[in-house]
């Protein structure tokens, strides 16, 4: 069940993109759900490590054994300045898990570049997972390594703090899907900022002008101002 407490970070952590420019409710979901993606893969690969500590057994890793592959791990990154998250997971991370591949990540060398997953002649599937082909065409939209840093310190306090070893992912997901409807019935589906800044440029007006807009005339004026 999500409590009041969760509910209440979660809507933190939606106001913290939100101020960021990012304004579509489908957006905020979708950069969310490729966050908490992220972060699973880590807690895959802890749990992963943990069996192998207990048995001696050696198990396939999701995250290249190398430096650059491990300093890919939501662990290793979270608590780093706000810069260096944010080229971490724009450069590395984010082209690395539109390349996932028979459960691995790519590699990258040290110029940056991307070292693919090697094709394995005894797998007869092309090895992409669904989540792999779905990511095919996303794009990273988080604008600032402020507000990156804020979406991940958010969503570690929750994950570690309120829903620690809780089967609530569907909740999770459940609780910013019914935000869509909300945010469609109180008219809140507001006009991103590039598109009113090229509103206000196509247009010119001036404080005298009035702005027959139902969304955002108040935001044409402050920057006509």
């Amino acid at each position: 069940m999500v409590t009041g407490v969760i509910k209440n970070k979660i809507d933190k952590i939606w106001t913290d993109i939100w101020a960021g420019g990012i304004t579509n409710p489908l957006t905020v979901i979708e950069q969310l759900t490729y966050l908490m993606f992220i972060r699973s893969l880590d807690e895959k690969e802890l749990e992963t490590e943990e069996f192998e500590n207990m048995t001696g057994e050696q198990l396939p890793k999701i995250f290249p054994q190398s430096a650059n592959g491990q300093a890919m791990r939501w662990s290793r990154f979270k608590d780093q300045h706000p810069q260096q998250i944010y080229d971490i997971i724009s450069q590395r991370v984010f082209p690395a898990i539109k390349n996932l591949k028979y459960g691995k990540l790519p590699d990258f060398n040290a110029q940056g570049e991307m070292i693919p997953v090697e094709d394995d002649p005894n797998v007869t599937a092309d090895g992409n997972t669904a989540f792999a082909r779905y990511m095919g065409d996303a794009m990273f939209l988080i604008p600032t390594p402020q507000v990156l840093q804020k979406i991940i310190t958010g969503l570690d306090d929750l994950y570690e703090h309120d829903i620690a070893d809780l089967d609530m992912q569907g909740d999770l997901y459940e609780y910013m899907l019914g935000k869509l409807s909300t945010a469609g019935q109180n008219g809140q589906f507001r006009t991103p900022k590039h598109i009113r800044e090229m509103m206000v440029e196509l247009i010119q007006p001036t404080p005298d002008d009035k702005i027959c807009e139902n969304k955002t005339p108040s935001l044409l004026r402050k920057q006509a101002a």
